[in-house]
């Protein structure tokens, strides 16, 4: 994997093959029997590894692809994000998760 200082050099593709290094999962339908509710995931951003709902990602580079995508990159701040999976959650970063 590449070193964090690379992270901003990297493509937007590099970067979403460096998160999600289980595999980019192919996209699901969505089920529209959920009530339309938005699932919440924190990423705690001092973390190796991040849990989502399709597996675990590499926190560095989704963070540095999150910025990019959203403008978020601060303790608190919450922004909606569609995944590999075809789903949109509303992320939410923070420094630290117990």
């Amino acid at each position: 994997m590449n070193c964090q200082n690379n992270w901003v050099e990297m493509t937007d593709e590099e970067l979403a093959i460096a998160a999600y290094g289980e595999g980019i999962p192919p996209e699901s339908l969505k089920d529209e029997e959920e009530g339309g509710e938005t699932i919440i995931i924190t990423v705690s951003m001092d973390s190796e590894t991040t849990q989502m709902p399709f597996g675990t990602v590499n926190t560095g580079p989704f963070l540095e692809l999150f910025w990019r995508k959203t403008g978020a990159d601060c303790d608190g701040e919450e922004e909606l994000m569609q995944l590999p999976d075809g789903n949109t959650y509303l992320i939410s970063l923070a420094e630290h998760c117990e």
